[in-house]
């Protein structure tokens, strides 16, 4: 899978969000494999039921040793973001690394 196409993947995905700030995650095994994606959830649709992309393939799926992390705008551009400290700290723990798709490195 191309750098390219690792952006076009999460741009789409990012799309499908409900919430006001599209976040899509994709969850990559030790061999460069995509084993999942995520989008993030909208935090109003139950008590505790806001859970970032990336914290969501932390927490149902093994194995993960990479996350890329991308945020699109209402018009498809891409848009910084950054993990916050927790998901940071989660990623640490369990010994993943969180990649951010940024604008200045699009490929």
């Amino acid at each position: 899978m191309t750098k390219r196409d690792i952006i076009k993947r999460a741009k789409r995905k990012a799309k499908t969000s409900a919430c006001r700030y599209s976040v899509s995650a994709l969850g990559f095994n030790h061999k460069g494999e995509l084993i999942r994606t995520a989008t993030n959830r909208p935090r109003f649709t139950r008590y505790g039921g806001g859970v970032h992309a990336e914290m969501e393939i932390m927490r149902t799926t093994k194995n993960v040793k990479t996350i890329i992390i991308c945020r699109v705008g209402a018009s498809g551009e891409l848009r910084p973001i950054d993990p916050c400290k927790r998901c940071r700290a989660k990623a640490e723990e369990l010994g993943v690394q969180i990649v951010t798709i940024r604008e200045d490195n699009n490929a």
